[in-house]
């Protein structure tokens, strides 16, 4: 297996994972910023991704070199999206969540999660900043 993990954590399968991790200094975007990290959207994320994968995760998408602006131009998740919230990929394992290259999008990743528990939601919040203006931001219309 390319991820090793002493917890036990239900991991993505093979056929979705790409090859390289993320470094530890990895910028992670969120879609959206204010309800995005809400108990109620994590839950429905974390069951369709458990019914589709079976593993509890969270989309989130890479910002090589900090750059807001090409991950919101690549991925349109982003772009529609005025405010997101940010976090590095180190802040994320040191809370105890893997972060593993999900799908073919090399944009895209999957906050892995133990469980879809209310304690393991906060637990994520506390690893995400406040919501911050996306410079990448263009609204559609």
């Amino acid at each position: 297996m390319l991820f090793e993990r002493a917890l036990d954590v239900r991991l993505p399968r093979q056929d979705v994972l790409r090859s390289e991790p993320p470094p530890d200094d990895l910028l992670l975007v969120v879609r959206g910023g204010f309800r995005t990290l809400s108990d109620g959207h994590l839950a429905n994320q974390a069951s369709d991704c458990w019914e589709r994968h079976q593993f509890f995760g969270v989309s989130v998408f890479g910002a090589p070199n900090d750059d807001l602006i090409a991950v919101s131009a690549a991925v349109r998740a982003l772009r529609v999206r005025p405010v997101v919230r940010v976090a590095r990929c180190a802040a994320l394992r040191a809370a105890g969540f893997e972060v593993m290259p999900t799908f073919p999008n090399p944009w895209h990743f999957s906050v892995v999660l133990a469980d879809a528990t209310l304690a393991t939601f906060e637990a994520l919040r506390q690893c995400f900043g406040d919501p911050v203006r996306n410079p990448g931001h263009i609204p559609e219309g």
